[in-house]
């Protein structure tokens, strides 16, 4: 499953490109092998009266020292040790729901072996059973987990490291635990919002960038606690309450055509609604509804109200914080040229954001078609509106 990384001044980049009229081509590695080729810029000359050096010769300095990234053995190590990650888990869609139904038809297996006395058999179907477990990166971040605590528990702390790498190669296959970065979602009669999704550790936490009247930008949204360790829940009688983890949404025929998959991991969360003013303010029980690489879901349940997010496009983005004042430019230092790779990081940022600001600013404002059709929400149609 495609995982994508921002890279620092990617998006920046590639508005300057659509501003100052110039064919680019270029991919980034993504992590796991899948897009192999490092960035790689051509210039070409669009049927202009000036050219680009006359037009802008600051902004055209930007991309004069750009050239292909060399792979590095210690690129090529970990793009192969990616590759083997893949290789490993089965991470979303029908392929897992049949890798846990063929664990649990184990599962049984074994019980039954073990009650017969058949110590052969159970010794097979232990082996059967590990070999299918190690390929779910859910159960094995979750063990891994578990093992890690144990081992620094134990004062061990060469196991403790080896469980930790293990954990986090599980975790970087799990879709609840790889959404970091923009999204945008239609909050009903507030019209279009884009959120930014971060972690806190295993703690998904989704900020505003835009906002409305109730919740304004900056604000918390909706967080989900997506810790496989988390305590068992505890009713006001002190009796243990049902398990934390929700049964996958399953799909109607047409909702899995459309979707590629017959079940939707849900997982639960806390989102938050507010009256006018951010005033009254509260955090009601909500679901973070995974529904593939391009989408997912969020429900606040008590209100039965659910938004569908998916990845904006650069322009959209930039479009979108533009309206709302998260991109202007005023206070920002002005360049005379580019800093260079030896600057320091804290330069290279004010410079990237500079440059991510006034490119939106003068950015084109006529796209063609509906800048949101890259978002999906056809809320009133069985495929998309899940119990």
């Amino acid at each position: 499953m495609m995982k994508l990384r921002t890279l620092g001044a990617i998006p920046c980049l590639v508005t300057v490109l659509l501003q100052i009229n110039m064919a680019a081509t270029f991919s980034v590695s993504t992590g796991a092998g899948r897009t192999k080729t490092a960035l790689s810029i051509s210039f070409s000359s669009h049927s202009t009266d000036d050219s680009p050096e006359e037009a802008n010769p600051n902004r055209l300095a930007e991309f004069i020292d750009l050239e292909p990234i060399r792979e590095s053995s210690i690129r090529k190590a970990r793009m192969k040790k990616d590759r083997e990650i893949d290789n490993q888990f089965v991470t979303f869609g029908d392929d897992l729901w049949r890798l846990r139904t063929t664990a649990d038809k184990l599962s049984r297996k074994l019980v039954d072996a073990i009650n017969d006395g058949c110590y052969e058999r159970e010794k097979q179907i232990r082996a059967q059973l590990r070999e299918v477990e190690q390929q779910d990166p859910e159960l094995v971040y979750s063990l891994e987990l578990k093992a890690l605590q144990e081992a620094k528990a134990d004062g061990r702390m060469e196991d403790a490291e080896s469980h930790g790498a293990k954990a986090m190669a599980a975790r970087s296959c799990l879709p609840a635990h790889n959404l970091e970065g923009l999204w945008v979602g239609k909050y009903g009669h507030n019209g279009y919002e884009m959120i930014n999704v971060t972690y806190q550790g295993d703690h998904l936490i989704a900020y505003k960038v835009t906002g409305d009247k109730n919740v304004p930008k900056g604000e918390i949204t909706f967080q989900v606690n997506l810790s496989p360790l988390q305590p068992k829940r505890v009713g006001s009688d002190g009796s243990p309450q049902s398990d934390q983890r929700l049964q996958p949404i399953k799909l109607t025929e047409k909702a899995a055509n459309k979707w590629g998959t017959t079940q939707l991991p849900r997982y639960r969360g806390l989102g938050q609604v507010a009256e006018p003013g951010f005033t009254n303010r509260q955090w009601m029980d909500a679901q973070l509804i995974i529904i593939g690489e391009d989408y997912f879901s969020f429900a606040w349940v008590p209100i039965e109200t659910q938004i569908f997010f998916g990845r904006p496009s650069p322009e959209l983005a930039l479009k979108m914080m533009r309206k709302s004042g998260s991109t202007s430019s005023f206070g920002l230092k002005t360049w005379s040229n580019p800093p260079s790779m030896n600057d320091e990081v804290e330069v290279l940022k004010e410079y990237v954001s500079s440059c991510l600001a006034r490119t939106a600013e003068t950015v084109e404002e006529d796209f063609h078609g509906d800048p949101f059709t890259c978002i999906w929400h056809g809320v009133d149609t069985e495929e998309c509106y899940f119990q």
